[in-house]
């Protein structure tokens, strides 16, 4: 088909190789080389079309940008030309499309522009759903580059938006795209005061008055990364009452401290406290090390909590950031860092008077600095060794000695994106972590010695666990499914029927004849397409949530596997068939977290809905719905006795709560940001690690 690109004209479709327009006779063809053959976009400014160049033999795609103009004068036709030679030299970069050809033509201004194949970002949220930490990062890690190379012409883009940055198909590089509302910082293109320019839900309060200035530019992005991570319209996230964003109430999935400080410094709404170059979100970006806080001595808190004795421990860890932004506030000084303290709620079945004392106990103090919020801990069955998971794709392993002192033994790289989850196996030998990077490694946790990297999902892994035989590892992905791999390889039984006949057939090694070819060929085949089968280490895929699967967990018998998801409902899956034989509905947004009782009688979950759930693991009944979280619940783990749940939420408070009549036993306060939790073999240690960068150990006495 060829597009008429007149304004007015009332029919524009046409044949493909017509000359003129059969509604109103205008000139098909610009330049006698451009057919526009799909209108890709409109605007008060112009419009915008796809395109082939027909004077190339291979009639290559192009943009045409067409700008109506029908009282064109000399100083705007300059303004044009200099607008043209901007957008060409800003074309060399990689990220921007070129610009192959721009002039005028019956009194309109074109410019044409080379066409970038691929999905936009608006389009990737909605095939895949919202993004993650790891995937904000690199998308302002990928772009801001490109967006400080328009600035250094003294260009603004004024109009980012998840439309207008595509994942280029040939390079699957970020491209930014679309600008026809750039305008120099220095007035080329005039407009009218209250013009709006650009689009209404992502232009800066400045630019909706007729004045974008270089800020503008990083407020759009800033609301981008808050659309991508929420789902939601930028007009959903601001609270006009207060004159507040409210983002962080919407989130899917938690950000660090640090990112949110970003984001909510990027789209501020007076633009002098903006950023005002993209160097310095990048410098904030990669900060990885602040100075750090100085030890503070004799700090002893305690608190009677139903007969047990609380003690804080704070273990600060990765980069000490100053403390986060209230949910409905924004700041842009930070917040200084003042000791945190322990706050008892008193029990709902009986009162409980706090008392306070400096005897016996080991002060809060200042471990060490690394890089960033801790995803995730587990503690080791000894009690002796912490595992943290970090936003940079590090473990962390922490030894507390008898004598309280804790001393950092090593951290562990290898992973490429965020460790979203780490597990200890029962016997403290080996470490499971999953992570952004779409795998799960297995180490040596007495050496760190990377042993295994299994391979097969196809999106991040949010949870790992290992079967109480230590045979088996569970991971729960992004992309929806959980995988069940068997890391003991001397049980070989585990592997595929159709993977072990190839196997054994090329392993016996046919000296002649086609039976030799034909196993071998099927050998090499089925390897390279299933290549953690190879390894011997997948033993089997379990499909059946319908959004990811946050959570996973075994039966204290290992016989079952319990998954919670986004999809807010629980399965319960059969480990040696890989059957669902349960869902357990009953949670009105995503379930975040799930544990089973020691004796493997309760399942406890967690939710986006602020309740925690207690439910008969045998027959699936709903026993008990817990409420007093003010925010969603990010964790919750069993004590081993079974008697306490301990549940962790987006606010950074922690519950504890009795198994026997639900009534809430304790708040301990001393997070800022959503927490993970878990507790010591013998439990009289809890762990909780933090998206403020701290991982703190609470001393539970009998």
């Amino acid at each position: 088909m060829t597009y008429c690109i007149n304004p007015d004209c009332q029919n524009p479709a046409n044949s493909d190789h017509a000359e003129l327009c059969q509604s109103c006779g205008s000139k098909l063809l610009l330049k006698n080389r451009y057919r526009a053959i799909a209108p890709l976009g409109k605007s008060k400014l112009g419009n915008t079309f796809l395109a082939i160049d027909q004077d190339q033999p291979s009639h290559p795609p192009c943009v045409i940008k067409q700008f109506i103009d029908s009282d064109a004068k000399p100083n705007k036709t300059g303004a044009f030309q200099i607008y043209a030679e901007q957008l060409a030299e800003i074309g060399k970069h990689p990220q921007i499309p070129s610009l192959l050809a721009s002039f005028e033509q019956e009194g309109s201004q074109y410019i044409i522009q080379e066409y970038i194949e691929g999905q936009n970002l608006e389009q990737e949220l909605t095939e895949a759903g919202t993004f993650n930490e790891s995937q904000i990062r690199k998308l302002l890690y990928d772009l801001l580059p490109a967006i400080d190379f328009v600035h250094s012409f003294n260009l603004i883009h004024r109009d980012i938006k998840p439309e207008n940055i595509i994942r280029s198909h040939q390079t699957n590089q970020l491209i930014l795209v679309d600008f026809g509302t750039a305008e120099t910082y220095n007035r080329f293109r005039q407009i009218n005061p209250g013009t709006v320019t650009g689009s209404a839900e992502y232009a800066a309060p400045e630019q909706t008055k007729g004045k974008a200035v270089i800020a503008s530019d990083f407020y759009s992005l800033g609301l981008t990364c808050l659309h991508l991570l929420t789902g939601l319209s930028a007009f959903d996230l601001f609270d006009p009452k207060s004159e507040t964003w409210v983002w962080r109430d919407y989130l899917k999935t938690p950000v660090s401290l640090q990112l949110g400080q970003i984001l909510d410094k990027m789209v501020q709404r007076d633009w002098k406290l903006r950023y005002n170059r993209a160097e310095t979100i990048l410098k904030d970006l990669r900060k990885v090390s602040l100075p750090s806080l100085p030890v503070t001595q004799n700090t002893r808190l305690v608190t009677a909590i139903g007969g047990a004795t609380v003690a804080l421990l704070s273990l600060l860890v990765t980069t000490r950031l100053p403390s986060p932004v209230p949910r409905t506030t924004i700041t842009t000084e930070p917040v200084p860092y003042s000791v945190l303290e322990y706050h008892n709620q008193p029990p709902k079945d009986h009162s409980v008077k706090p008392y306070y004392s400096s005897d016996n106990l080991p002060p809060m103090r200042t471990l060490a600095t690394t890089s960033g919020p801790v995803w995730s801990v587990a503690v080791s069955p000894n009690g002796k060794t912490i595992a943290s998971g970090s936003w940079d794709g590090t473990i962390q392993l922490w030894h507390v000695s008898i004598d309280n002192a804790r001393i950092p033994i090593q951290t562990l790289a290898g992973h490429t994106g965020a460790v979203w989850s780490v597990a200890i196996s029962s016997d403290g030998k080996l470490l499971a972590s999953g992570s952004a990077d779409q795998t799960v490694k297995i180490w040596d946790l007495r050496t760190g010695e990377l042993l295994k990297t299994l391979k097969g999902h196809d999106a991040g892994v949010f949870s790992v666990a290992f079967s109480p035989d230590n045979s088996l590892v569970a991971s729960g992905s992004f992309d929806k499914t959980i995988k069940l791999w068997n890391i003991d390889q001397n049980k070989s039984e585990h592997y595929p029927e159709s993977f072990k006949g190839y196997a054994h057939e090329y392993a016996k090694g046919y000296a002649h004849g086609s039976s030799q070819q034909y196993s071998q060929q099927y050998y090499e085949k089925y390897s390279s397409e299933y290549p953690e089968y190879s390894q011997g280490y997948l033993q089997q895929t379990l499909v059946g949530h319908t959004q990811e699967v946050q959570s996973v967990k075994f039966s204290p018998d290992g016989q079952t596997l319990a998954s919670g998801s986004t999809d807010g409902t629980v399965k319960l899956w059969n480990v040696n068939t890989g059957k669902a034989f349960r869902t357990l509905s009953g949670h009105t947004d995503s379930v975040w977290s799930i544990a089973i009782a020691p004796d493997g009688k309760t399942l406890a979950s967690g939710s986006w809905d602020r309740t925690v759930k207690l439910w008969n693991l045998e027959t699936g009944e709903l026993r008990r719905t817990l409420h007093g979280h003010a925010k969603q619940v990010y964790s919750v783990a069993f004590s081993p006795d079974g008697r306490t749940l301990a549940s962790g939420d987006l606010n950074g408070t922690i519950k504890l709560w009795s198994t026997r009549n639900g009534c809430q036993k304790g708040t301990l306060k001393g997070h800022t940001d959503s927490v993970e939790i878990g507790f010591s073999a013998d439990g009289t240690t809890m762990i909780s690690g933090g998206f403020d960068d701290t991982i703190k150990m609470w001393r539970l006495d009998p």
